[in-house]
């Protein structure tokens, strides 16, 4: 035998497909009810369409969640990588949502100055502090950003409302997809 490393007979990218293609059997065929693996994707969806307040706590939130009702994290985080790809276009509805039911104007207009006023002219990092500390006597400052409380407060509102609609859809549409899975794989048996 010869000390050195040796090459993979196969290229990269053959091997992330076959390992993509375990993991993915390993959550077909794990052991447990349909419905532990099914809760998992419909919390993992709902934690990604949260969207806004989970940022940098998804994983956090997501442990717990499966942990303490008895989810499947596995399934949980690959539902939550999948909803990456589809959440851009549930913003703008989770906005108008939120907002239609907080009775609260979500306007273009409120939304660039908003953005104009603390990105651009006063800058998000001291109108948070300013804000956090009191210290500004700036009406136009606090103007904006009590706009920006009240966009952000309708967009957590809209993407809670939307992660739960789309989690529980994820959780029976893969509910049913296992069941019939396993059905099949038992009648072959």
């Amino acid at each position: 035998m010869s000390g050195g490393i040796s090459k993979s007979k196969r290229p990269w990218h053959a091997r992330i497909r076959r390992r993509i293609r375990l993991d993915y059997l390993k959550i077909l065929r794990t052991h447990g009810a349909p419905a532990q693996v099914a809760r998992g994707v419909g919390y993992g969806i709902f934690v990604e369409l949260i969207f806004f307040p989970t940022l940098g706590l998804a994983f956090f939130l997501i442990y717990a969640l499966n942990k303490y009702l008895k989810g499947h994290f596995t399934a949980s985080i690959a539902s939550f990588v999948f909803a990456k790809l589809f959440a851009w276009a549930t913003i703008l509805p989770s906005i108008l949502l939120g907002a239609w039911l907080l009775s609260i104007e979500v306007s273009q207009t409120v939304v660039k100055d908003t953005v104009r006023v603390l990105v651009y002219e006063w800058g998000m990092y001291d109108a948070l502090s300013a804000w956090l500390l009191g210290v500004t006597q700036n009406p136009v400052n606090l103007e904006a950003l009590d706009q920006l409380w009240s966009f952000i407060y309708a967009w957590i509102l809209g993407g809670v409302i939307f992660g739960v609609v789309l989690g529980v859809g994820g959780f029976a549409v893969s509910w049913v997809g296992l069941k019939k899975y396993q059905a099949h794989r038992n009648k072959r048996r």
